[in-house]
C-alpha cells in the first residue's frame, strides 16, 4: 500500500461508513485504492522485475543517467506514491532512450548467460 493518500482513501470510506452506519461502503476502498495507484503498482512490479536481474555495474550506469542535477530536482518536487512515473518524467525522452539502453543490455546479457 501507498503511504498518505492511500491511509486518505481509507479514512474516507472509514468516515462514510461510520457516518451513514453502512459497513459495506468500506468496500468501496479497493475500488478507489486500485484507480488511483494500479497502474503505477504495475509499473513498479516490472521495473523490480528488471531491477533484480542487473549487475553492480549495471546499477552503477543507471545511476550516472539518474542522478543528475535535473533529475534529482524534478525528483525532489514529484508525487511520493508515483515514483515510476516521476521518474520516467524527469528522465525526459532521452533519458528514457539510455535508462531502455541499459536495461535492454542487461536483459539481453542476462539471456546469454542463463539460457
Amino acid at each position: 500500500m501507498t503511504s498518505i493518500a492511500g491511509a486518505a482513501i481509507a479514512a474516507h470510506w472509514a468516515s462514510e461508513s461510520l457516518g451513514r452506519q453502512d459497513p459495506q461502503l468500506l468496500a468501496n476502498y479497493r475500488r478507489d485504492w486500485d484507480t488511483r495507484f494500479q497502474k503505477e503498482m504495475r509499473t513498479m512490479l516490472r521495473l523490480r522485475g528488471v531491477f533484480e536481474k542487473l549487475t553492480n555495474s549495471d546499477l552503477e550506469s543507471l545511476m550516472e543517467i539518474v542522478a543528475t542535477p535535473k533529475v534529482v530536482l524534478k525528483l525532489s518536487q514529484s508525487d511520493f506514491d508515483f515514483h515510476a512515473s516521476a521518474l520516467l518524467g524527469a528522465l525526459g525522452i532521452q533519458g528514457v532512450i539510455r535508462l531502455a539502453r541499459a536495461v535492454t543490455s542487461a536483459e539481453v546479457r542476462a539471456l546469454l548467460v542463463n539460457g
